[in-house]
């Protein structure tokens, strides 16, 4: 049936040709040769009637085209653009006008018992549906719309990109999903769509380009991680994610001389992506000025995961900003058993120690195993932070250390067993009682 399709709209582009040629023959032989300027001027009408059969208001330009030759002619060979030149281009352009309103009227009321009730045939033709895309019911235009996503037609790209600006929002949106799906040939008008003056055309471009995952959008999509709504950044974000691998180049160049939003969007993006290339861009955004990015790649470094996320993470433990520390705890408790040891170790540092006690308190029954052994150690800090966390869980050998540690040759480690051992038999009145 494609093929059926495609090779009769061949057929018609052949046969307009053929007629344009010879009309063009015509006008510069009879015309500006021999010198009759009227009655082969008739032979035109062939090839404007047959534009705007086959391809309706757009038969215009065919006639509007041949008028321009028409004068430009008479005015090479008598020096002057006479009236009867004139209204003949005009009558050209009014007939194409005509016959392609016609043709268009006489399509609609062929397909005007479409409507959302009725779903428009899976064999209607491509021209049916472009005509149906300007029905006034909605409904219509719905159906239109995501059948040519369907067919996967080029020739539909241009008619949906016009009913992007369609008033009905659900008509724009499968619009847009339809030039997604007619894919790679779409390509190009989806990615000038990535500059529209319209958020919801942007976000939806970068949404259908990261369906079609072309390396030719990464350039565009990584422009758009700079781009003034956050949406549309974050549509774009994962666009490039959906790409993959490819993408990650413009990432790194987004990550590294970025504007703090496209930062935190690199981030997001390479956060979403499969496999661990991603983790040394990450760990450099650990450290951005920006808190929001330090959080957002602490959280991507928890969700692409592998060893090598471990310990920038647990150097982030640090971090001056609360939230960002708790999203690397977070991040850490969800890389589970490859972090237990680095984190047991990181009790050990002061700026780091609650990080980490958060960290483990996160993991739950799986860290147990570490923090009793933990007790053993000989750094102070390492052994309080397992007997607090153990000492939490009701484990007697935890609150055991904890009472040992009230006699620690460090006031601080004294200090902080006391204050632990006070919370919690706080709790435990409070649950009494």
């Amino acid at each position: 049936m494609a093929g059926n399709v495609r090779g009769s709209k061949r057929l018609r582009l052949v046969l307009l040709t053929l007629v344009l040629a010879a009309s063009l023959v015509l006008e510069v032989v009879v015309h500006f040769v021999i010198g009759v300027d009227i009655v082969y001027t008739h032979f035109f009408y062939i090839a404007i009637v047959l534009a705007g059969l086959w391809y309706g208001m757009r038969a215009i330009p065919v006639g509007a085209a041949l008028g321009a030759v028409h004068v430009g002619v008479s005015y090479l060979q008598s020096g002057a653009i006479t009236t009867g030149a004139l209204s003949r281009a005009l009558m050209f352009v009014v007939v194409a006008a005509v016959v392609g309103f016609v043709a268009e009227r006489i399509r609609l009321d062929e397909i005007a018992p479409f409507s959302g009730k009725d779903e428009i045939p899976p064999d209607a033709g491509t021209e049916d549906l472009i005509i149906a895309l300007r029905s006034r019911n909605a409904e219509t235009r719905y159906e239109a719309a995501l059948a040519l996503g369907k067919q996967g037609d080029p020739d539909g790209i241009g008619p949906l990109q016009e009913a992007l600006s369609d008033p009905e929002p659900g008509v724009r949106w499968v619009a847009m999903e339809a030039l997604g799906a007619i894919g790679e040939p779409a390509l190009d008008t989806l990615i000038s769509l990535l500059s529209s003056a319209e958020v919801d055309i942007r976000w939806g471009a970068a949404i259908a380009l990261g369906d079609i995952g072309d390396l030719r959008a990464v350039g565009p999509l990584a422009a758009a991680l700079e781009d003034e709504d956050r949406y549309v950044r974050t549509r774009a974000a994962l666009a490039l994610a959906a790409i993959g691998e490819p993408a990650i180049e413009a990432l790194e160049a987004a990550a590294d001389t970025g504007s703090p939003e496209a930062r935190w969007a690199a981030a997001l993006a390479l956060g979403k992506m499969d496999g661990e290339a991603g983790v040394p861009v990450l760990a450099r955004l650990l450290s951005d000025p920006d808190a929001s990015v330090r959080w957002k790649a602490a959280e991507a470094l928890g969700a692409v995961g592998g060893d090598e996320a471990v310990a920038p993470l647990v150097a982030a433990l640090g971090d001056a900003d609360e939230e960002v520390r708790g999203q690397v705890a977070a991040a850490l408790a969800a890389r589970g058993e490859p972090a237990i040891g680095a984190l047991i170790d990181a009790l050990g540092q002061r700026n780091s120690w609650f990080g980490a006690v958060e960290a483990l308190r996160l993991m739950q029954e799986k860290a147990v195993p570490a923090l009793l052994t933990a007790l053993e150690r000989k750094n102070r800090w390492v052994r309080i932070g397992a007997a607090m966390i153990l000492g939490e869980r009701g484990d007697e050998r935890g609150v055991n250390a904890l009472l040992a540690a009230l006699s620690d040759s460090d006031p601080d480690v004294v200090e902080a067993a006391r204050e632990i051992l006070s919370v919690g038999l706080k709790k435990e009145i409070n649950h009494r009682s």
